[in-house]
């Protein structure tokens, strides 16, 4: 599983080359501090043809986002480094990534509400099934 993200004291994980400037419907980011989380979501969306990047640390979000121009983001809450409010603020605050949808996908309680404060397009309550999980892909991706 290819992770992206800073381990203490190292650089960022295996950079990819600068994207074409124009998200991707077919990329999806997860973006969750749990890495069983991250590598069944990964699983299910790559054997349904997505090209699917985890992010398990917000260090360099940005960077990754504008580099991997994904065509969905799912974001989790409880993050090192910046909280999912934090991290989807960022993003849509950025020119070059606002229009990128962004799931909040979280089961802390008052989950939705938090990602109504974060600014998120979407919310998805954890623990979802594969359906629900499928069904949000769906709905932004053509």
């Amino acid at each position: 599983m290819q992770v992206w993200g800073m381990q203490k004291g190292t650089d960022p994980i295996n950079l990819r080359p600068k994207g074409t400037g124009m998200p991707d419907s077919r990329k999806i980011l997860l973006v969750d501090d749990d890495l069983d989380h991250l590598s069944i979501c990964k699983l299910v969306l790559t054997n349904r043809g997505y090209d699917v990047l985890v992010l398990w640390n917000t260090d360099v979000l940005l960077e990754v986002v504008k580099d991997f121009l994904p065509g969905v983001i799912f974001m989790d809450h409880r993050m090192p480094a910046r909280n999912g409010i934090e991290a989807t603020q960022l993003l849509k605050s950025n020119e070059a990534t606002r229009a990128i949808p962004v799931v909040y996908f979280t089961g802390v309680d008052g989950g939705e509400e938090l990602s109504r404060q974060a600014g998120a397009d979407a919310f998805l309550a954890k623990p979802f099934n594969i359906d629900s999980l499928i069904s949000m892909v769906n709905r932004f991706v053509p």
